[in-house]
């Protein structure tokens, strides 16, 4: 639980945009440039999940990884770090049996159901694959194809290959130079690779350019709390702050007291985080992120009652049609199972804040 920051296309926290349907044409390489065994494999395999990592901006590698931390941080995550494309599973699904099944029906069946499961999804993996490697071997004579380049990476991370997902990061960097998601991307795998000081870096140099991007104020307070720094890091995001408010760009203002509450969970106050997520409430009833934030910590706390009453007003606030609701919703079932114990084995057992 230690990284929990994805990076993805800048936005603004208010507003969540509907993800665009899949351009193919953006992603794919130039068919006339497609050896004829690539063309074939494409037009059988590539409605599979491939095209999927491949059409959107985060990585499906990261969410998979942020499945494995407490709820909160990976509501975090998708608060300042953007719109998940694909929502990652986060409550395994057992099927529904029937009534009059025996309990020893219900286990065999599960068994037979989940044996099954993994051969499809060993079936699907090596398709995969194949189709990477068919990519991999496009790139060797189009080296600056965009698409191919893109489809790879998302395969290497897929595969937490970190230091040769890294190799594609910066290949892209100079292919689009003006898109900084790739710098954002590079932060994160030298952070995966246990690279900190590089990943500060790299963090560094976006907030040089621009100071109140909040990914980036997000992931470098993630960096330097993993590196034993969490006392800079809450000073660190107070001075964003005040320059937010000196230039009274209200926005930012506003996610940045959000971050600087979720850092204050990260340090163990949780009472302190609440009251800043209750002061944030105050200043916009409308925004229904505060009040998600608060519902998951009183789960976290094991306070059902009061969990359910921040939750209440978290859903009678976020549109229906919003198109992640589903991946939060996720995320409140996983913190019901969360527990104060699990935050504390996670974060505060080697944590720079605890004495």
């Amino acid at each position: 639980m230690a990284s929990l920051f994805s990076p993805s296309l800048s936005f603004s926290l208010h507003h969540f945009p509907k993800p665009k349907s899949p351009n193919l044409s953006r992603i794919l390489p130039p068919r006339s440039n497609q050896p004829a065994l690539l063309r074939v494999s494409i037009r059988h395999q590539f409605n599979s999940n491939l095209h999927k990592i491949a059409c959107t901006k985060t990585p499906q590698f990261f969410l998979q990884s942020l499945a494995k931390s407490s709820a909160l941080f990976l509501v975090g995550s998708f608060l300042f770090l953007g719109q998940f494309h694909l929502k990652p599973v986060l409550a395994t699904v057992t099927p529904q049996s029937s009534n009059i099944s025996s309990p020893l029906e219900e286990k065999s069946n599960t068994r037979k159901e989940k044996e099954e499961n993994e051969k499809k999804n060993k079936k699907k993996n090596k398709k995969y694959d194949e189709v990477l490697e068919m990519y991999e071997r496009f790139l060797d004579k189009n080296p600056m194809d965009v698409g191919a380049l893109k489809i790879v990476l998302y395969g290497k991370l897929r595969k937490g290959k970190m230091e040769e997902a890294l190799e594609y990061i910066k290949r892209l960097e100079i292919l689009e130079p003006g898109d900084v998601e790739w710098r954002l991307l590079e932060a994160v795998a030298y952070e995966r690779m246990g690279k900190l000081s590089k990943a500060k870096k790299v963090y560094r140099e976006i907030l040089d350019e621009t100071p109140l991007f909040t990914k980036a104020l997000h992931g470098l307070a993630m960096v330097m709390h993993k590196n034993h720094e969490g006392p800079a890091s809450i000073q660190m995001l107070n001075e964003a702050l005040e320059l937010a408010c000196r230039e009274n760009r209200v926005t930012e203002e506003h996610n940045i007291k959000i971050l600087i509450a979720m850092m204050h969970i990260v340090k163990g106050d949780l009472d302190g985080a609440l009251k800043k997520f209750e002061d944030m409430t105050n200043e916009d009833l409308k925004d229904f992120r505060p009040y998600l934030c608060k519902g998951i910590v009183y789960s976290l706390l094991d306070k059902k009652k009061e969990a359910d009453e921040q939750l209440q007003i978290y859903k009678s606030l976020v549109p229906d049609e919003f198109p992640q609701r589903g991946f939060l919703e996720d995320c409140i079932r996983t913190a019901k199972t969360d527990s104060r114990d699990r935050l504390d084995k996670d974060f505060f057992s080697d944590s720079s804040y605890r004495t």
